[in-house]
């Protein structure tokens, strides 16, 4: 199964390294790291869209 994990570089909550973890647990998951907090719909919605629009693009 296809899967993208996102991580906030700058996430106060949920640090990238616990997303990277995550993505390294699922096999062939894609990993793409975004400079933003916790609120990433907020903070980074277009670097947001732009990675799940080509992860969803490679499918």
């Amino acid at each position: 199964m296809p899967a993208l994990v996102v991580a906030t570089t700058l996430d106060g909550l949920a640090s990238p390294a616990l997303s990277r973890e995550l993505a390294d647990g699922i096999p062939g998951a894609g990993l793409v790291e975004i400079e933003a907090g916790h609120n990433i719909g907020a903070e980074a919605p277009d670097e947001w869209l732009a990675a799940i629009e080509k992860f969803l693009g490679g499918l």
